[in-house]
């Protein structure tokens, strides 16, 4: 499902009791720059607007080339709109995370880049440098590296996967009781998936979100307007840290909220039977 970019004045103009299946991969930007999409709220049974990211000024002329003005109609074959059919999609909402992941992992190593750039810790306070390269490693092994992880497990899942007998020794002993009510062996792959995919995005995001959040309590404690030695340009890679910073920390809990509507799946087997 492609995502579209769409120019909106607010979120006023979504009309949520319109939106189709085929909706819900929409991002809308409005004239401050605020990016929100669609998640279905599945105990309401409709669909929200969420907040997804505060776009930055730097960035307006990129999605300026992304946008599309919002149709007044969007032909389609498939013009069901959402009601009390629409289910949560666990194969989507995995795709949808692993592609975020892949964008994750170029920005953590950007966030390195442009704090090193910086040059908002000085060489000579040691031991602040020694701490946030610390959390530079912990980003590398436990953040970068875990999304590389997260890519690996899908591309093994849809290409060539296991046995089932090798993933189901990874299992605790709650969903591995789970997996031996599931009768047929395609059900079992598609929740050891679900488990694993669970399992490693979980961990991964909620480590990345304290790293993170480290690494923005220490940037704060530099106090910015007393460094009169860093140049124009020292501050805007250190403005470009605290962005991405916010924007990621905000995505990635979106990204655990999602992760707990797969925990839901997999906590019976009643969505791998029939």
């Amino acid at each position: 499902m492609k995502t579209r970019f769409i120019r909106i004045e607010d979120i006023s103009e979504i009309d949520t009791s319109k939106i189709s299946t085929f909706d819900l991969a929409n991002r809308y930007i409005d004239k401050y720059g605020n990016m929100y999409g669609l998640r279905y709220n599945r105990d309401e049974k409709k669909v929200e607007i969420v907040k997804i990211m505060r776009t930055p000024r730097k960035h307006a002329s990129y999605f300026s080339q992304k946008l599309q003005r919002k149709p007044e109609k969007v032909e389609s074959q498939h013009d069901d709109y959402l009601g009390e059919v629409m289910e949560f999609d666990p194969e989507m909402c995995i795709n949808h995370i692993v592609e975020i992941a892949k964008t994750h992992k170029d920005r953590l190593n950007g966030i390195i880049i442009s704090i090193a750039n910086s040059n908002i810790i000085s060489d000579s306070d040691k031991m602040t440098w020694n701490t946030m390269n610390d959390y530079f490693r912990n980003l590398d092994m436990d953040g970068i590296q875990a999304l590389e992880k997260i890519n690996e497990l899908y591309t093994e899942f849809n290409n060539y996967p296991r046995s089932i007998i090798y993933y189901q020794s990874k299992l605790d002993t709650k969903h591995r009781k789970i997996l031996d009510e599931i009768p047929s062996e395609s059900s079992k792959l598609r929740y050891v998936k679900y488990y694993e995919m669970w399992y490693q995005v979980r961990n991964a995001y909620k480590t990345i979100i304290k790293i993170l959040s480290d690494i923005r309590f220490l940037l704060e404690q530099q106090h910015i307007e007393e460094k009169r030695s860093m140049t124009p340009f020292q501050k805007q890679t250190y403005s470009d840290a605290l962005t991405s910073i916010d924007n990621t920390v905000a995505e990635a809990n979106k990204i655990l909220s999602d992760c707990a509507m797969i925990e839901d799946i997999i906590s019976s087997s009643k969505s791998f039977i029939g």
